[in-house]
């Protein structure tokens, strides 16, 4: 009777326990550059089960099939997805959420000329001159840096040394020739072999794919660091990696005294047209 009863209770709890096993959920979030956004809440819908990405995007938890799985971060739209393969990786891709506004009410400026903003040059520290234009930090959609160049120590090698104490995360490869990576990515065993993207430096208004270590410290007036959304809305698809700007002061003084000059903005308006015109770029990627 007993071993009777011992087969009824086997009987029926095994089915149940191999209905609810759980299986480890692994993947990745980016955003539609593939760039790995961190911190995302990632939730069980229905329960109180979740986690959050780490630094290079990735994670994992322990899910059923069939569960939804539900992703969110601030600045991102929410993306629900049903497990049907709890043994396969996850790419998730989320697009950047547009807000609408109720009433917006435009109020008429003077738009300043070339010629008001370089005046304002030598006073004016959150401005920086590059090949796309000025750029003036406190109107600019995107944040960056601005390090004045009274503040880079003459140690090391090159100015790049004095410059890592402003961008903790920039990594500096001298060999064979100088490249600057401006964010250390962290990689798993998920990633393929692949470098990342290296910094081009804008030095008074032209692109140099290498660093330009031949300036010193004392040449420098200002640089401005731009990371991700900063380059890449201002150099299109060549600013991937970053862009390092330097003024020198040998130009900033002839800017003094030619306060008349142009700058063309056409090298601005192209980039962002080869951006949105790469429609490959701008597709979010489905799951597998």
């Amino acid at each position: 009777m007993k071993n009777w009863l011992t087969f009824l209770v086997l009987l029926f709890v095994l089915p149940f326990h191999s209905q609810t096993s759980e299986n480890t959920i692994s993947g990745r979030v980016t955003d539609v550059w593939e760039t790995p956004i961190p911190n995302v809440n990632i939730l069980l819908k229905g329960t109180q089960r979740g986690t959050q990405t780490d630094e290079g995007g990735w994670f994992s938890l322990n899910a059923q099939a069939n569960e939804v799985l539900v992703f969110s971060s601030l600045g991102y739209g929410s993306y629900e997805l049903v497990l049907t393969k709890t043994e396969e990786i996850l790419k998730i891709v989320l697009s950047p959420m547009a807000t609408e506004l109720d009433e917006v009410t435009l109020k008429k400026r003077k738009r300043k000329t070339q010629k008001d903003i370089l005046a304002e040059f030598p006073e004016n520290t959150n401005l920086v001159k590059t090949s796309r234009g000025v750029l003036n930090k406190d109107r600019s959609s995107s944040s960056f840096q601005v390090i004045s160049g009274k503040d880079l120590v003459a140690t090391g090698p090159d100015f790049l040394t004095s410059l890592l104490t402003y961008s903790p995360s920039m990594r500096v490869v001298r060999v064979p020739e100088a490249r600057v990576y401006l964010r250390r990515i962290a990689y798993s065993m998920y990633d393929s072999v692949r470098a990342p993207p290296k910094a081009i430096f804008d030095v008074d208004g032209f692109i140099h794919e290498t660093a330009p270590t031949y300036l010193s410290s004392h040449d420098i007036d200002r640089i401005a660091i731009l990371e991700r959304n900063a380059a890449i809305s201002r150099y299109g698809p060549m600013g991937v990696g970053g862009v390092i700007v330097i003024n020198t002061k040998a130009t900033t003084q002839v800017d003094y005294s030619e306060v008349d000059k142009k700058y063309d903005n056409s090298a601005l308006r192209d980039s962002l047209n080869e951006l949105f015109i790469d429609q490959s770029r701008n597709v979010p990627i489905p799951p597998d």
